[in-house]
């Protein structure tokens, strides 16, 4: 079972160790989606906590459709979060028909060696998840993809998971979004990927600005280890 938990402070980076979670994805600005956070957090959290900092990498929340001169900034910034330590960026790139733009994702691929690479929640606005990620297994420096499993009701985002997961190859399948204390056990128990993703069920009344709340971090790192 793998826990990550989002943090856009240092304050949050060191709960979240302390509620036993196995990573943190860092990032700004989680009222727009999450962009790239400052360097200098990325290095304040690298130097507080000894579990995995993925750095989201995210010039803008316009789109995820980049221009030329967004790709240069978001190459710039790998190689500043690599060099400040961090286990992995999370990135994604779509072109101006939300297809993955396989160009750009080469270029930011080359970018990241030493890095996992997780590939964000711009799968769920492609036209077809499942053949989004197929696509995605291609590249064996993909460690990741996060999903809520596209836009559907539930138990078509849980049946899109289940397929994205079959032709994942050796991607871990990062469930997110809306995931709380209250459903996670039988979302658990249906999708069996052993990876979630919680932002605002662990912070103070599950607001997007406030800051995480350690007894509900623990509340459900330990629903899910329990056993």
């Amino acid at each position: 079972m793998y826990i990550e938990f989002i943090a856009t402070t240092i304050e949050d980076v060191i709960l979240i160790e302390k509620a036993g979670a196995d990573r943190i994805e860092l990032v700004s600005s989680l009222t727009e989606g999450g962009v790239t956070p400052s360097h200098a957090l990325v290095e304040a959290a690298v130097r507080a906590v000894n579990i995995p900092v993925n750095v989201m990498v995210r010039p803008h929340s316009q789109s995820f459709s980049y221009s030329e001169r967004d790709l240069e900034i978001m190459k710039n910034d790998i190689r500043i979060i690599r060099s400040l330590g961090a286990n992995g960026v999370v990135l994604g790139v779509l072109n101006e028909g939300n297809e993955i733009n396989q160009t750009y994702l080469e270029e930011l691929i080359a970018e990241c060696a030493g890095l996992e690479i997780t590939f964000h929640r711009a799968i769920d606005d492609t036209p077809d998840p499942v053949r989004s990620a197929e696509m995605l297994a291609r590249y064996p420096e993909i460690t990741t993809i996060l999903t809520s499993g596209g836009h559907g009701d539930l138990p078509s985002r849980m049946q899109t998971i289940q397929r994205m997961k079959s032709v994942s190859g050796n991607m871990a399948i990062l469930v997110g979004s809306g995931l709380n204390k209250d459903n996670i056990l039988s979302i658990s128990s249906e999708l069996n990927t052993d990876y979630y993703h919680f932002g605002t069920a662990v912070r103070k009344n599950n607001g997007l600005i406030e800051g995480v709340e350690l007894e509900k971090a623990q509340e459900i790192v330990h629903l899910l280890k329990k056993g």
